[in-house]
């Protein structure tokens, strides 16, 4: 990036002003007060925004009251021109951005374009004044690597200062020895809570033993759930493997049978071809033998005259036998299908079911009545436990009163011996000395007995104290009694809910979760087979239909054949039984035939001959002795197909639920068993969770008074307070050892270019009379001297090398252009040429903007043909 073109509108001295820059070096030379310094802060504010008033500071202020600010034209390499536009009066002081394909934007544009350059970096890195020039003359390789990485990388001490800001962090949370520090505070408190939480639960007899015994008792709760879940899973499998028997049934019928084909499609097809054409020939000579008997005028029989006449309607009946016993074969067997299936409920016949999707909405369905029953039991034993509680303490209160009767029956006790003693009293103050002393000792005994034989009074507070008690126990049961009354009615209308839903699915009553998910699953099951058997029927009754009408095509045959009484299947057999005794009369007149019939019929036998000796491999193969037999063979290849079909689709819809060969009977007794351990595991796990209950809530009430609890909450909250301040100390601790690891990994890896490059621009401002940066023991020499031991214009020159060499190692992206204000003091003349070739030599990768009030240095820059342009006040 470098400046185009600054457009002062008033900033300090300047008024209406515009300086327009080179892209790589130049001098702006001014005299004292001219101006140079007020040019360097404009580009500084109108990049990074004006300086606050400061009382000891320079304020650039105009007291004019014209516009503060003005323009300035940078040339980025990614977004071209920007117009980059800043007024203390407008826009709040904040900068307007104008790009040269028109977009607009403000200050969060303008630091878009500017990062990472900075106002910090900016003043570091990119400007060069004496007083920097003094910052390091003692050049360790220790403080090289601290300003590598200060200045090569952030432009700034920023990463050290955040070093010692995450050093001074994380002390100040903590230290080894430390007291105020808050982790070491936290620790010491932490430390206390742990000491008083074992105080108070050695105090409280047998709390670890009751947690203890509680956290036993729900894993055995879990355990029994868990055992029951399997159970209730197996049971489940069970009642499929018996809706699906009478499929696995079929299933280990088919297994046992040998479905092997011995022919493939290609050669079914063959062979039906083969009879076809078989077929076709045979017809022609029935033709052949037709129009013989014809000629020839034999006229055996009746029966056989019928045969001719009808002897196309016959062999196309016997053609379709193949077909005809399909049927007859899926008939019977869908009728059988149809008698094994499962009887269904009389409900559901009438009201089919409309069970639930899947098991997780019962679950659904059920979960708030399980929640409520879950919350009722606990309601329960607390209940019983005040209950109990309730009775000690009433029992407590009965003996206390049967031990002090007088509570209720306070009996005076008669006062005689106290008016004996006082009778006595006053008697002895009238009798002589000896009886006075005697009557005085007896009235004295007198009373002392009175006094002894007053009953002790009992202690009424105490029996006050046990009467509220009995009072808050009983005001207790009456609470948690309605409590549990209402929980009852809301159990209640939540079953209810659940029954109604039930109803109106046409579901059985369940009483839980499991039965609603059995009785579900059956009418999942009963749609299904419904289904099934509702298609199964239209196929059966199609196929009926189909059979009737086959039927009826025999019915030309009543007067000729015997077939009253007979199924399809006989009367096949006694047709083709005709047809072969007519064949056979068909034979016997072929010695009648004429010689022109008796060739044709010759040659036809031949060619049948020809055609079954070129099929004779085939039929062998299939070991078939006559193409009467093809039908046949083929309808027992397509019942094998069949099968195999059958035998996959029950092999992937049921086998999968029979892991191992079983027996409908062995179901059955499991099922049995299964419900009988389901009900007992039920009831153990309601007895496990009522004794986890009334355990937990005696760990409840054992802590009702607070202490331990109040002690737990702050151990935990202490506990939480001290993970708070390990995890920012171990945070703090580690960005600082990261921080530290960067900063010696990278500047090992820049140092030694570092040297290289600050060894080349040293010899070039010492005209090499310098030809050596290098370290002794830590420490910079030059050419094997000290560094104290040179000048301080060759220090300068040290420092201003690797000044240059520091912007040297990110010249391939310049952030932002050098400025020079005056760097060379302690320069002579030679050391100034040498400066002003090294600054047109650093030109070729940045713009360099050098202010000075040097006469000298302005002839240097004209020798080397730089350009050098003076500050007069005039509008350039």
């Amino acid at each position: 990036m470098w400046i185009k073109k600054a457009e002062i509108t008033s900033f300090g001295k300047w008024r209406q002003q515009t300086f327009l820059f080179e892209a790589k070096n130049q001098l702006v030379y001014g005299l004292n007060e001219a101006g140079k310094s007020t040019l360097y802060q404009f580009i500084q504010a109108i990049l990074f925004g004006f300086p606050a008033k400061r009382k000891k500071g320079q304020d650039y202020t105009p007291n004019d009251g014209s516009g503060f600010g003005g323009r300035l034209l940078i040339v980025h390499p990614t977004y071209g021109a920007v117009t980059v536009e800043r007024y203390k009066a407008k826009n709040k002081g904040k900068a307007q951005v104008l790009l040269e394909d028109g977009q607009r934007g403000e200050e969060d544009l303008l630091e878009k374009i500017l990062y990472p350059l900075n106002q910090q970096l900016f003043r570091q890195v990119f400007t060069f004044q004496q007083e920097q020039l003094q910052q390091l003359d003692a050049l360790s390789e220790e403080n090289l690597h601290e300003a590598l990485i200060s200045l090569g990388l952030s432009g700034s001490n920023e990463l050290f200062e955040q070093r010692i800001r995450l050093k001074n962090n994380y002390e100040g949370i903590y230290r080894p020895r430390g007291r105020k520090q808050p982790l070491n505070q936290a620790l010491v408190s932490y430390q206390s809570l742990q000491q008083k939480i074992k105080e108070k639960e050695a105090q409280e007899a047998g709390f670890q033993q009751l947690v203890r015994q509680a956290d036993n008792e729900k894993r055995q709760v879990a355990q029994q759930a868990a055992q029951n879940r399997k159970l209730q899973e197996r049971q489940l499998v069970l009642e499929q493997q018996r809706m699906n028997w009478s499929g696995y049934a079929e299933y280990l019928e088919l297994q046992k049978m040998d479905l092997h084909q011995s022919a493939t499609e290609a050669e079914q097809a063959e062979l039906q071809s083969f009879y076809q054409e078989y077929q076709q020939l045979m017809k022609e000579q029935e033709k052949l033998h037709t129009a013989l008997q014809q000629h020839s005028g034999n006229q055996e029989s009746a029966r056989y005259y019928f045969y001719l006449e009808n002897e196309a309607r016959i062999q196309q009946l016997l053609a379709e036998k193949v077909a005809i016993t399909r049927m007859l074969d899926e008939e019977q067997r869908i009728a059988i299908k149809l008698a094994q299936t499962a009887t269904s409920p009389t409900n559901w016949q009438q009201n089919p079911p409309r069970p639930f999707a899947d098991e997780a909405a019962l679950q659904k369905l059920f979960a708030p009545l399980q929640t409520q029953q879950k919350e009722l039991e606990e309601q329960k034993i607390r209940l019983g436990l005040v209950k109990e509680q309730r009775d000690q303490a009433e029992a407590s209160l009965n003996a206390y009163e049967q031990k002090h009767p007088e509570l209720f029956n306070s009996k005076k006790n008669s006062p005689w011996l106290f008016i004996a003693a006082g009778v006595g009293l006053i008697a002895a103050f009238f009798l002589p000395a000896p009886l006075r002393y005697i009557l005085i000792v007896a009235a004295a005994l007198c009373g002392i007995g009175g006094a002894l034989k007053q009953n002790k009074p009992a202690d009424k507070d105490t029996w006050q104290e046990k009467l509220g008690q009995l009072d808050v126990y009983e005001g207790q049961v009456a609470e948690m009694t309605e409590k549990t009354v209402k929980n009852q009615q809301k159990v209640q209308r939540l079953f209810d809910q659940i029954q109604s839903e039930l109803r109106q699915r046409n579901l059985s009553n369940a009483e839980n979760e499991f039965a609603a998910i059995q009785d579900n699953q059956r009418a999942q099951n009963y749609l299904a087979q419904l289904q099934a058997s509702k298609e199964l029927q239209e196929r059966q009754s199609v196929l009926r239909q189909n059979l009737m009408q086959q039927e009826q095509r025999f019915e030309f045959l009543s007067e000729w054949l015997p077939l009253q009484e007979k199924n399809l299947s006989e009367k096949f057999e006694t047709l083709e039984q005709f047809a072969k005794e007519m064949e056979q009369i068909r034979f016997a007149q072929t010695y009648q035939e004429n010689t022109v019939l008796q060739q044709r019929i010759h040659e036809t036998q031949k060619q049948q001959q020809q055609l079954l000796d070129r099929y004779q491999a085939l039929l062998e193969q299939f070991r078939l002795a006559y193409p009467s037999e093809i039908p046949a063979f083929l309808q027992h290849e397509t019942e094998v197909r069949q099968k195999q079909m059958r035998l996959k689709e029950l092999s992937e819809s049921v086998a999968p639920l029979f892991e191992q060969e079983t027996t409908l009977a062995e179901i059955e007794a499991a099922l049995r068993s299964l419900q009988q351990e389901n009900q007992t595991g039920e009831q153990q796990l309601h007895q496990l969770q009522e004794q986890e209950q009334r355990s937990r809530l005696q760990i409840q009430q054992m802590q009702s008074d607070g202490t331990l609890d109040s002690l737990y909450q702050q151990a935990s909250q202490q506990r939480a307070l001290v993970e708070k301040l390990m995890t920012d100390y171990a945070v703090a601790k580690l960005e600082n050892q990261l921080l530290q690891d960067i900063a010696t990994e990278l500047s090992e890896q820049q140092l030694p270019e570092l040297l290289k490059q600050a060894t080349s621009y040293f010899q070039l401002l010492t005209n090499n009379a310098h030809s050596r940066l290098d370290f002794s023991e830590g420490l910079l020499t030059v050419d094997q001297l000290s560094l104290y031991n040179l000048s301080t214009g060759t220090k300068d020159q040290v420092m201003m090398a690797f000044r240059f060499a520091y912007l040297a190692l990110q010249q391939k992206h310049p952030l932002c252009p050098v400025i020079i204000d005056d760097g060379w003091l302690h320069y002579d003349h030679q050391r100034k040429y040498q400066f002003a070739k090294l600054l047109q030599q650093f030109s070729e990768k940045y713009q360099v903007i050098c202010l000075s009030s040097d006469q000298e240095m302005v002839s240097y820059y004209q020798e080397l043909h730089q350009p050098v342009w003076e500050l007069k006040g005039v509008q350039r």
